[in-house]
């Protein structure tokens, strides 16, 4: 029989009966569970193990669930900790947050919202240790101009639909800087509680707030000499808007209740799903800020825009979900890739990446066939060769399907107008500045464009 994809949990807890009960309702969900006693035991287990998630109590003996955090802290392989605590103060969390804890529950809750949290995390973690697969021309451009700006310290603005690849992307500029050397800090702006956010990325003092008992350092001063991802920040409340910005102005800030300025060596990469001039007009968004994440923003295409990123993405997620669950590799049969050709994907990569773990567990065989999927497309859609297999007429040809059926000279002109339409559409219409993302000098463009325009096309 075809075995599910059981991901594998670290439950780290001290209390027999708890951690029996906790296996047992994660394992009726279809989790593998290893169990240790403290920290001690736990870093043992991830040093001969690989794991989706850790799970772990706060009070612990010999080594409780801070020492376990402070002691992954750096490493660039630890997976996603989720905290428990019997202590439901804002210290206790803002205590786990700040020492790397993705998110954190406070005891008792239900076996439901641990579920969610883990499903959330551990999926998050593992989409975002791949790096980008670009064959398109769109995505060609993007990959470029992050290399271009990763070498500096420039505070980047990653935009684009939900699914895209932003955080990906993110982690991608990391280890393309001069910082690769040390951990990436991420935090999600919109899975964080107003009311515990500032002092997750500032830090307090000791008294700064009831049960604030020690000070505590923020995720900026954990991002030292590192990066930091500002994940969703549009969703950050106006008020707290204002000390980013200092942050970001004056590379210097203070922790909440304190008077001491800290001097901050960071560098910070933004990302947002929504259009953030929308919300700048709504008054949802600070205008200050806006431009001053907008150093060098770039934005991911959807994957409806760079159709041919799809088939090599599907062959790269099938290929690593197979590996995760244990199970023979596989291949798309014909149909199926015709299906995930033609398929819109409003969900972008998250999406394609859910059908193709589904379409691995569900196939009897090898080969994925096109019901696999579980995806809509148009009636007999999946019976059409793919146009890279029998050649289209080039007037019919959508998009980077075009790529199969021009002659060398067209087809280098065509990608050479998608990589000039994304630079300038990246740079806001500046031409200096689209020149640059395109390793050219503004008069190369000037001369493209002229040449592009006789030809019949308006670029810009």
């Amino acid at each position: 029989m075809m075995g599910r994809y059981r991901p594998q949990i670290l439950l780290v807890e001290d209390d027999d009966h708890l951690a029996e009960a906790l296996q047992e309702g994660l394992e009726d969900h279809d989790y593998r569970v290893q169990r240790a006693g403290d920290g001690t035991a736990a870093l043992a287990a991830l040093a001969a193990t690989s794991f989706d998630l850790v799970l772990s109590d706060v009070q612990m003996r010999p080594m409780d669930g801070y020492v376990l955090l402070k002691s992954l802290e750096g490493r660039l392989e630890s997976p996603p900790v989720l905290m428990m605590t019997a202590w439901g103060t804002i210290n206790e969390a803002v205590r786990a947050l700040q020492n790397g804890a993705v998110d954190y529950l406070v005891k008792p809750f239900t076996m439901d919202v641990l579920l969610e949290k883990i499903r959330r995390h551990a999926r998050r973690a593992r989409r975002a240790e791949s790096g980008p697969i670009a064959e398109s021309a769109a995505m060609q451009t993007t990959l470029e101009m992050a290399r271009r700006v990763a070498v500096t310290d420039a505070t980047v603005l990653l935009t684009g639909e939900s699914g895209v690849g932003k955080e990906v992307l993110a982690r991608y500029l990391h280890r393309q800087s001069k910082r690769q050397g040390g951990p990436f800090i991420a935090v999600n702006c919109a899975a964080i509680p107003d009311t515990l956010l500032e002092a997750t990325l500032f830090g307090h003092e000791k008294g700064a707030f009831t049960g604030a008992s020690q000070a505590s350092a923020g995720k900026f001063e954990q991002a030292q000499g590192v990066t930091l991802l500002l994940d969703e920040v549009t969703e950050m409340p106006l008020a707290l808007q204002a000390k980013l910005l200092r942050a970001l102005q004056e590379r210097e800030m203070e922790r909440v209740g304190g008077k001491q300025t800290i001097a901050l060596d960071i560098r910070v990469i933004a990302t947002s799903n929504r259009d953030l001039q929308a919300a700048v007009a709504a008054g949802q968004f600070r205008a200050d800020l806006y431009y001053r994440l907008q150093v060098f923003p770039i934005r991911i295409p959807p994957l409806r825009e760079r159709q041919a990123d799809i088939l090599p993405l599907a062959e790269h997620l099938l290929a690593q979900h197979c590996q995760q669950m244990g199970l023979p590799p596989k291949r798309l049969d014909a149909a199926a890739s015709r299906t995930l050709w033609a398929y819109p994907w409003p969900g972008n990569v998250r999406e394609l990446e859910n059908a193709l773990q589904r379409a691995a567990i569900l196939a009897m065989t090898e080969e994925i066939q096109a019901p696999d999927l579980g995806i809509a497309v148009a009636e007999g859609v999946a019976d059409r060769p793919l146009p890279d297999l029998e050649g289209l007429s080039c007037e019919k040809a959508p998009g980077a399907v075009m790529d199969a059926c021009l002659p060398l000279d067209d087809l280098r002109a065509h990608h050479e107008r998608e990589a000039i339409v994304l630079a300038l559409a990246q740079s806001q219409g500046s031409r200096t500045l689209a020149a640059q993302f395109l390793g050219i000098s503004p008069r190369t463009l000037r001369h493209k464009l002229q040449r592009f325009r006789e030809a019949g096309y308006a670029l810009g």
